[in-house]
């Protein structure tokens, strides 16, 4: 009689003991999976911009047709309900025609950047935004090789500061203007930039 008691302690005690180490591991990993979707509830937003844009000129005895299309998708972590900060990824790409009396030139490129931002609200529906990227952009020779324009690529810094509007609530548009000061005084582009986007959580 002592010997089965012995042997149902031996048997039941680790069956038991493992029983409430497997319960215990259940509601810790349920906790853990509810703090884990409430993180991404509470401390991380979503945004993003799309592009989409054509046109037709005729310039210096050439006729051009042009395509764009780019996405930039981005992320916030909440630091406080007013500061956020985060990645953000922009790919655009472009195709175009130039065409004179005999000949059709083509072009095409894929632009890409990466980078962090930075994000400060105020009265609830304004926000400043900061941001520090790498673009890697295309440009061309003018040189044609086999009616294609020849292109070649630079990595080109970019630091913005602006201000913003978001429309509020949980999914929302959002609108801002940047100036960008480290565009070349003499290049052709514009140092201020425009956005338009959406953002989940923000």
């Amino acid at each position: 009689m002592i010997r089965l008691k012995v042997y149902l302690i031996n048997i039941l005690l680790p069956v038991v003991f493992l029983g409430f180490a497997a319960l215990e591991g259940h509601a810790q990993s349920r906790n853990s999976g509810k703090k884990s979707s409430e993180f991404w509830r509470d401390k991380v937003w979503f945004g993003g911009g799309f592009n989409l844009g054509f046109g037709s000129n005729f310039y210096n005895n050439l006729n051009s047709n042009i395509f764009g299309i780019g996405v930039s998708p981005m992320a916030g972590y909440k630091f406080s309900s007013w500061l956020s900060a985060g990645p953000r990824f922009s790919i655009d790409f472009t195709t175009a025609k130039f065409s004179d009396a005999q000949n059709v030139y083509r072009y095409t490129s894929v632009d890409y950047a990466l980078g962090a931002f930075a994000r400060a609200k105020f009265f609830q529906n304004f926000f400043v935004h900061t941001e520090y990227s790498q673009l890697n952009e295309t440009y061309t020779t003018g040189l044609v090789i086999n009616n294609e324009l020849e292109k070649y690529r630079e990595w080109r810094d970019i630091l913005l500061l602006g201000l913003g509007y978001s429309s509020g609530g949980e999914l929302s548009y959002e609108v801002y203007i940047c100036y960008d000061f480290l565009e070349d005084p003499n290049s052709f582009n514009v140092p201020v930039v425009y956005r338009f986007g959406i953002t989940y959580r923000f």
